[in-house]
């Protein structure tokens, strides 16, 4: 009986989860004619037609990338000296989760006043250092878990051969943990994609992303329903490819950096 209500559970929990990119998917296909409501693509139509779709959606995949690589960058020589300098930064580790759940809205304006005064406002690269804020630490934190389950024996064998820390980190860890470090800059290259408040304040067209686009397309007259819906369905279909593809590694990823 308990079986078979827990499985009742997760099949609503499912419906739940699945119902709302189903409505938006039909909606996308939704055009309204004099007949009634027909199926067709002139929504996806209009949307793939205009300049602004087009650069809001590299912009974004701009911002994105860029975030991710400095992210793992410097998040895997942080997290290499965490691990491997003889004292576990715990606290410090710990500090650098805290980080992470700072809340965008009290960052946003001090942001917005310092780009403002340094010229940097609407612009990607102000953007992307404002991702570094959540995707840094967390970046470090996730890293640190994995490189912490590599054993030490290999860099001291490293070390007999005569490679020095940054050999070690960027020829011997960075190469085991390819599938971990994947998973990172993927699960990063997500969390900045979908990214709205930063985006919305800090920028206006010259790096505007997709999602504060979305807003243009509420005129006076009412919202544009289909043409939002399409637009959100090709921008979504980015990471959930992303997350398909690492998949499998994202479920050894966190099991190789739970144990040591």
């Amino acid at each position: 009986m308990k079986t078979k209500l827990l499985y009742l559970v997760a099949l609503g929990a499912c419906v739940m989860t699945i119902l709302p990119p189903l409505w938006a998917l039909y909606v996308s296909f939704s055009v309204q004619t004099d007949a009634g409501v027909m199926l067709g693509l002139e929504n996806y139509r209009d949307v793939l037609s205009q300049e602004q779709f087009w650069a809001a959606l590299w912009h974004s995949l701009l911002t994105a990338s860029l975030s991710t690589l400095i992210s793992i960058g410097l998040g895997s020589m942080a997290a290499f000296g965490m691990t491997r300098m003889g004292i576990r930064f715990a606290r410090l580790a710990l500090a650098i989760l805290a980080m992470r759940m700072i809340p965008s809205i009290v960052l946003v304006i001090p942001f917005y006043l310092f780009f403002r005064s340094t010229g940097s406002l609407d612009s990607v690269f102000g953007l992307t250092i404002t991702y570094l804020t959540f995707s840094l630490p967390f970046a470090i934190w996730m890293l640190q878990g994995f490189f912490a389950a590599i054993p030490d024996t290999i860099d001291e064998a490293a070390r007999l051969d005569g490679a020095n820390s940054w050999t070690i980190l960027w020829r011997i860890i960075v190469p085991i943990s390819a599938g971990p470090i994947l998973t990172t800059a993927v699960l990063i290259f997500c969390f900045c994609w979908n990214e709205f408040l930063f985006a919305l304040v800090l920028t206006d067209r010259n790096a505007l992303t997709f999602l504060p686009l979305l807003m243009r397309y509420v005129p006076p007259q009412g919202p544009l329903y289909g043409q939002i819906f399409a637009g959100s369905t090709i921008y979504f279909i980015v990471p959930i490819v992303a997350l398909a593809l690492i998949r499998k590694q994202l479920g050894r990823g966190f099991v190789s950096g739970s144990v040591k």
